[in-house]
């Protein structure tokens, strides 16, 4: 039997070694790297000898004792259920790993420090993309030190790897804006199909991808009333772009936590009984999302309940209001616990963020790269606006795409310049 702690000193060794031939391939992103890496991994260590992290007694401990609960119970024979498409996806990874060398929580929070450290990267990456190098260096260091950021990279959530792939897909789709080669469209599929096992929503950007493609495709070829003999295969290549939404739409497949068309909220046999039209799903599930975070004593982080609509009307004219609430909570009025003032903090970034993006519009809305990135950006805000019903929740979620955030963000970010005292 390896020690615990052993095993998890082993893996930081591994993750050391990754970021270190990362920052050699890729020189100018050795010093941010390093420090991502430093300040995670001391993340770490103070959660394991020292005092828990905020966070890390609740969903955390949850995803670690279903690891070990399969490692008990399955073994390697968890590969049969691996794509079971519930919230425990990272479960079944950590408990292979269980499975093979030992129980180790230490062991799974490094996983996360390396998928977190990782993340920096590619974000600087899809940095580099649209804006440049000098650009791009600035905003590796922003996120370097962005918090929460550090935060879920040391505890065992599924957050770190959603931004991870779903960076890694935004960097394929932004190069296929731009080259229009195949093996882009691929790697964005395999980015937002492994964004979707760690939480099943988030294939909806994918969606927009396909749709946001079709439209290009019919724009740069003049809507094929006229067109080069040459682009010719673009007629057979757009019927094949819609057949996922297309299918999803006839109710071939369903999606994690969205369900399939004929069951949108993916609610349960006895629930539909209750609910059976798609507006009462959707009332149903945001009335369900704000009760259940109420019952928790330990929670006082509910929306307000005039923001939770009652028919459709309210839907319509409260988005704009859940979105609001969703990307910016809690405000002064919300803070009932000393907790809840690290939220406050953490909003104000992302109201900085949106203040960046609002004085750079104007070069946004010219570039079809991040005009891509503002209508995925603006889809998830809006989906994840409505399944949230706390902002305890909202802060989780909305990390899942910060890096779509900063990187449109990213030429206004200021630039911090450290000058020597004579």
């Amino acid at each position: 039997m390896i020690s615990e702690h052993l095993l998890g000193w082993l893996t930081l060794l591994v993750v050391i070694l990754v970021i270190t031939l990362i920052a050699r391939k890729h020189p100018k992103t050795s010093n941010f790297i390093f420090v991502a890496l430093i300040l995670r991994s001391l993340a770490v260590i103070f959660d394991e000898y020292f005092f828990s992290l905020p966070g890390s007694s609740m969903d955390a401990w949850t995803y670690e004792q279903f690891a070990f609960r399969y490692s008990e119970n399955y073994g390697l024979d968890i590969f049969s259920q691996i794509l079971n498409g519930d919230s425990y996806f990272l479960s079944r990874i950590i408990s292979v790993f269980y499975t093979l060398l030992d129980r180790s929580p230490m062991m799974a929070k490094m996983f996360s420090v390396g998928f977190g450290t990782a993340t920096v990267f590619l974000i600087y990456r899809l940095t580099l993309i649209l804006w440049g190098s000098r650009t791009a260096v600035k905003v590796g260091w922003f996120i370097t030190f962005f918090p929460t950021l550090i935060l879920y990279s040391a505890i065992i959530m599924r957050e770190v790897y959603v931004i991870f792939f779903l960076t890694y897909a935004l960097i394929s789709c932004v190069n296929f804006i731009d080259k229009y080669k195949f093996i882009y469209f691929l790697k964005s599929f395999f980015g937002f199909f492994v964004t979707a096992l760690f939480h099943g929503p988030m294939i909806l950007g994918f969606f927009v991808f396909l749709i946001y493609v079709f439209f290009l495709i019919l724009k740069k070829n003049n809507y094929f009333i006229r067109f080069k003999k040459k682009n010719i295969y673009f007629i057979f290549l757009l019927p094949l772009i819609l057949i996922p939404i297309v299918t999803f739409f006839l109710g071939y497949y369903e999606i994690p936590k969205i369900g399939h068309f004929n069951n949108i909220g993916d609610l349960k046999t006895e629930d539909q009984k209750e609910v059976s039209s798609l507006k009462d799903r959707l009332l149903w599930k945001m009335d369900k999302a704000q009760k259940q975070c109420a019952t928790w004593k330990v929670c006082k982080a509910s929306y307000p309940s005039w923001i939770v609509p009652k028919d459709i009307d309210d839907m319509i004219y409260l988005a704009p209001v859940r979105m609001f609430y969703f990307l910016y909570s809690p405000f002064p009025w919300d803070i009932k616990k000393p907790s809840h003032l690290i939220g406050l903090v953490e909003s104000i970034f992302y109201i900085y963020l949106s203040i960046c993006i609002f004085r750079n519009r104007k070069a946004l809305f010219e570039n079809p790269q991040t005009r891509f990135l503002i209508v995925i950006l603006i889809m998830y805000i809006f989906v994840f606006s409505f399944g949230v019903g706390n902002f305890g929740a909202s802060i989780r979620h909305r990390l899942k795409f910060f890096g779509i955030l900063v990187a449109i963000a990213a030429p206004r970010i200021a630039r911090i310049k450290l000058s020597k005292i004579k």
